[in-house]
């Protein structure tokens, strides 16, 4: 169940440490972005379209006061997206995948890595041309599939998920703990494949 959290550090269980910290690829703002600048570009030229004088009356002023407060609402509108890209996160640890989302108000979901069954990473065309892609992760005790979208150059966090839980199965069965450049063993207990989705 998710909890309400401030940050995931200090959060982190005995014995456990944070593997790899990855968030949507920036790509994940060029719509946000897009929309910013039509609801600032036509409103500013429609107030500028505005006579300088209506009724005989001087509105400069309030053309000024209508751009400002046009620039400002879309510029917080923007902020805020910007703030919610950067305050999600999917970190991966040696003990399991965090999930943080949220920039007020923080919800945290883990998923420990001895649950997971099944890791694909699937990357359409639209998203490999930008080096990204998406990790799906099966977890027992989990309801449907887990989706972490637009994650940057997935095929290595997709790795670091295999190594993260090769090592935890080794730990917990009292053997040594892959060296970092060691291939993740055909012996992880889950099935795992990657797909383009084309």
């Amino acid at each position: 169940m998710p909890h309400h959290v401030g940050d995931m550090t200090p959060h982190l269980l005995a014995g456990e440490s944070v593997v790899a910290v990855e968030r949507q690829h920036v790509a994940v703002l060029v719509p946000a972005a897009a929309v910013a600048i039509v609801c600032l570009g036509v409103p500013l030229v429609l107030i500028q379209l505005i006579p300088t004088r209506v009724l005989g009356h001087d509105v400069n002023t309030i053309k000024a006061i209508a751009d400002a407060v046009v620039a400002v609402v879309v510029a917080g509108w923007l902020l805020i997206r910007v703030l919610r890209w950067r305050c999600e996160t999917y970190t991966l640890t040696t003990h399991r995948i965090v999930l943080s989302r949220g920039v007020v108000s923080r919800v945290t979901e883990s998923i420990a890595l001895d649950r997971i069954q099944d890791t694909v990473v699937r990357r359409p065309l639209a998203e490999r041309l930008i080096r990204a892609g998406s990790v799906e992760i099966q977890s027992a005790g989990r309801d449907g599939t887990e989706v972490l979208r637009l994650v940057p150059r997935p095929d290595r966090f997709y790795t670091e998920i295999l190594q993260a839980i090769e090592d935890y199965r080794r730990l917990a069965a009292g053997a040594p703990v892959a060296e970092k450049d060691e291939e993740p063993s055909e012996s992880t207990p889950a099935h795992h494949g990657s797909g383009d989705g084309v």
